[in-house]
């Protein structure tokens, strides 16, 4: 039977949501740490059975679509910060500075493709919405998302182009932080993996996957305002959006993934289609996401024991988040284990979800004992103004 939450207690489905997130996202970074720093899973990386099964499932299933989520439930948790009231803008600033300040760390002592920096730097352009209207919401998703859908099918075509023109400079080449992975000490890689990060936030970072946690984030907005994730809140029809997710948007995904493994597999890969198949994954991803949104929230209605324990994951996603990047050096890096390209894609696959486990486990020992993850109460202590008497 379903408990109805009151007012005061915790909304159960975003913190669940959340933690189903840091799965998908730690399903697509890891490729990163563990086989090519720039390229992830690509060429030789996808060939063989299980390889090709692993990549089809990541980029099927994962890849653009837990990143939409995750900024999504940034914007849903923004409400929570301002709680409707314009006094407490200032506080939703000051969390996106310490946000800010945590990416910064974060990308340069452990995982180039951070994205707290990103989240930070486009929560303060997004303090200019937390206060509109539903309706003003709407259209500004409408017309980000258009635009940058435009955006992003110019950039592909230019593409096309460039590479009929001059195929060779689309050769996939191994980066410096791969041979420091290899071989170098840890501190060698602080300066190559700043490099990374500054390439990939100002490149593919704000034009394919900015714009789009964008129109997330405004969505998250106008949904936390309409108390959208409340298990007994019509807002959502979970039905509706599984039947539009899995019927309309999993089959897309599906298609596009297995022309990306075929792509791979081929002796001279093509960069125009790779961009391609990545441009359509990310604009039609949205589809998707709502069909795991929808079978979330179904299962917490009906069968909430299934899901329930994520939501540890998902209350300290901050602390978790984090540990990922830490743990995955640890593994992959020369100063570690010294795992990089020593391993099959499909092991690495099996590594992450295994992480993810472990982590579940670990966030439910310590929200049991300390009620808030470690990076949580920071950013609490960060971000809250204390009464002086």
């Amino acid at each position: 039977m379903l408990t109805q939450p009151n007012n005061t207690s915790r909304d159960l489905a975003p913190d669940v949501l959340r933690g189903f997130a840091l799965l998908g996202i730690l399903l697509v970074n890891i490729p990163f740490m563990a086989l090519s720093s720039e390229e992830g899973v690509r060429g030789e990386w996808v060939n063989g059975g299980a390889n090709s099964i692993a990549t089809f499932l990541m980029v099927g299933l994962f890849q653009g679509k837990f990143y939409l989520l995750f900024s999504f439930l940034y914007g849903y948790s923004s409400q929570y910060i301002v709680k409707g009231e314009k006094v407490n803008r200032r506080r939703w600033l000051k969390r996106c500075l310490a946000l800010m300040l945590i990416g910064a760390f974060h990308f340069t002592f452990f995982w180039h493709g951070d994205i707290l920096f990103g989240y930070g730097f486009l929560g303060l352009f997004l303090t200019f919405f937390l206060f509109r209207s539903d309706r003003a919401l709407k259209i500004w998703s409408i017309i980000l998302y258009s635009f940058f859908v435009l955006l992003l099918l110019t950039i592909a075509t230019l593409t096309i182009v460039a590479e009929q023109r001059n195929p060779s400079q689309f050769a996939i080449i191994d980066s410096k932080m791969d041979q420091l992975m290899l071989g170098g000490s840890y501190f060698d890689t602080l300066a190559p993996r700043a490099e990374l990060w500054a390439l990939g936030f100002f490149g593919s970072g704000l034009l394919l996957q900015g714009g789009f946690a964008f129109v997330a984030f405004i969505l998250g907005i106008k949904a936390a305002k309409n108390h959208a994730l409340r298990l007994d809140s019509n807002y959502f029809n979970p039905r509706r959006l599984m039947k539009i997710g899995f019927v309309i948007g999993l089959p897309i995904q599906l298609t596009l993934a297995g022309l990306y493994v075929w792509n791979e597999m081929q002796s001279q890969p093509s960069e125009a289609m790779y961009l391609a198949i990545i441009v359509f994954s990310f604009m039609t991803a949205p589809i998707l996401t709502s069909g795991y949104i929808g079978a979330v929230i179904r299962i917490l209605q009906v069968r909430p024991a299934v899901l329930e324990r994520i939501k540890f994951a998902g209350k300290m996603s901050l602390t978790t988040y984090l540990t990922q990047s830490i743990i995955m050096t640890l593994i992959f890096g020369n100063w570690g284990l010294g795992l990089f390209q020593k391993l099959d894609f499909w092991i690495v696959f099996l590594i992450a979800i295994s992480i993810w486990l472990l982590q579940i486990r670990f966030s439910e020992f310590w929200i049991t004992k300390y009620q808030q993850g470690p990076l949580e109460r920071l950013m609490s202590r960060l971000t809250t103004t204390r009464k002086v008497n």
